[in-house]
């Protein structure tokens, strides 16, 4: 069914691979503590969290790379990558940064810059 399994990680060619890692490490992780009655908040930033889960992923990938990587899911004519990747079954996005002060950036560039 053009379905490839390597340890926890799945790829498809008929269903995208849904990655919890991006959703997980969006979410800020809070811990309360009370010492002399105050309390204490501390938070783990989006980039110390994915720091902490790249290693595992890496290793991840790399199985699955090692296992798999020759294994075909498969086929993409020229026209289809020319033409958008109309047809092909595939998942591809563009990370993004959100700055209280400037907004959202992509690629590096503010909106307006984008629209320019």
């Amino acid at each position: 069914d053009g379905t490839i399994q390597s340890g926890s990680a799945v790829i498809s060619s008929t269903t995208p691979t849904k990655m919890n890692a991006l959703s997980t490490a969006t979410k800020l992780l809070t811990r309360r503590a009370t010492t002399t009655g105050t309390a204490i908040r501390s938070v783990t930033t989006l980039q110390e969290t994915l720091a902490s889960q790249l290693p595992a992923k890496q290793t991840q990938l790399a199985t699955l790379k090692k296992e798999h990587g020759s294994k075909v899911i498969g086929q993409v004519t020229i026209d289809q990558l020319i033409g958008g990747a109309r047809g092909v079954k595939c998942m591809l996005w563009e990370t993004s940064n959100l700055d209280p002060e400037e907004g959202i950036r992509f690629r590096g560039l503010t909106i307006p810059e984008c629209q320019q």
